[in-house]
């Protein structure tokens, strides 16, 4: 699989898009170091055929340029790379990109802010094998917007064509059948053809198919085709789910941060304390506690175990303090809760099957553990 990202770096706000982001009490990023936490989340999670990067810097970040060079290097260092500093922005550029794809399957991102943030990336592997073996020529599979996408599969999904109980259940995984072109997808390489290869569009701005203000599906017919749902989280959008409709809020999946101590390899982790450590170099993980951090400053900042610790983390941890106090089962049985709590939201329909497929996935990591 070929790792494709094509973003512009920039401050500046679009005039539409996302609305309305509420990151609550958490911290504010620069959109560079976003990038890249997101690159950094990446680039170990798949043994990458190739890494295409088309990145272009808005004027306030030229003079970082060699720094994301060096990081990239490092990150991808076992991986072979094509970098460039400009983005695709016309559909000529995407004709003259179909060239580098050598691979059937695509990690296509036109973003800068969606995290890898399972454990392993086992699951991952999986659902991979899974589109490789598929017979279809057009497949995409939405790795972001996990709780959106679980919640309107029954719908048909959060873009049309809406067709009520459409999804199906395969082994590991849902899928359905709609036109969806969001930029955070695994695509194949026939469906980019058919994206990029056909119609000639060559007039409009289009730096990613969904862009703000008009989409490919507005300019062209764009094919309907399988949609794979997975049945756990793969990434998160870094600043939450606010501007879904209906909105997804802090309460139920939060936006994040980048850990204190992430880029010095100084992460440091307290776990299963009943009360919040203030000191904000200190990373707060208690799956028991009602609320989060975002919108409670008594609340934790993930509802997890050590066992849901994103894999690229575990190499920049320096420190873990754990409670004495911890009881593994009734851990495990909150960070369930909170994954349903999760999904469960604003009445959408899920099929017992489903959520017990859900929660036997995350089990997965638990010796010992599992629901009938």
């Amino acid at each position: 699989m070929i790792y494709f990202c094509n973003t512009f770096i920039t401050e500046t706000k679009p005039k539409i898009g996302k609305g309305y982001l509420d990151r609550g009490n958490l911290r504010k990023f620069t959109n560079f170091d976003i990038f890249k936490y997101s690159l950094a989340s990446v680039s170990k999670i798949y043994k990458w055929s190739k890494v295409i990067l088309k990145i272009e810097l808005d004027e306030c970040y030229k003079h970082r340029q060699d720094e994301l060079n060096q990081f990239i290097k490092q990150e991808f260092k076992n991986c072979p790379i094509h970098l460039e500093w400009k983005r695709n922005v016309h559909q000529n550029d995407w004709i003259e990109s179909f060239d580098l794809l050598d691979d059937r399957l695509i990690w296509f991102y036109c973003n800068h802010d969606h995290i890898f943030i399972d454990s392993d990336n086992s699951y991952l592997n999986y659902l991979v094998e899974q589109m490789n073996n598929d017979s279809e020529e057009y497949v995409s599979l939405g790795y972001s917007h996990w709780p959106e996408l679980i919640r309107t599969a029954k719908l048909g999904g959060s873009s049309p064509p809406f067709n009520l109980n459409s999804y199906k259940f395969e082994n590991d995984y849902l899928y359905i059948r709609n036109n969806c072109f969001d930029s955070i997808q695994i695509i194949t390489k026939e469906l980019y053809k058919n994206w990029w290869l056909t119609g000639n569009f060559n007039q409009y701005k289009l730096p990613r198919p969904d862009y703000f203000g008009i989409g490919l599906a507005e300019i062209k017919n764009v094919p309907i085709h399988k949609s794979i749902i997975p049945l756990k989280e793969l990434c998160r959008h870094f600043d939450g789910y606010q501007h879904c409709n209906p909105p997804i809020l802090n309460n139920k999946c939060p936006a994040i941060e980048i850990p204190q101590g992430f880029f010095d390899n100084n992460i440091k982790i307290d776990y299963g304390f009943d009360e919040r450590n203030v000191d904000i170099t200190v990373t707060n993980l208690n799956p028991k506690i009602n609320s989060y951090f975002a919108e409670n400053i008594k609340g934790i900042d993930y509802k997890w175990t050590t066992e849901d610790i994103p894999d690229f983390w575990k190499s920049r941890i320096s420190k873990t303090n754990k409670s004495d106090n911890i009881n593994d089962e009734i851990m495990i049985q909150h960070r369930l809760l909170s994954i349903l709590d999760t999904i469960y939201y604003n009445g959408f329909p899920i099929d017992k099957e489903v959520e017990n497929t859900i929660i036997n996935l995350y089990l997965k990591k638990y010796k010992d553990y599992c629901i009938q």
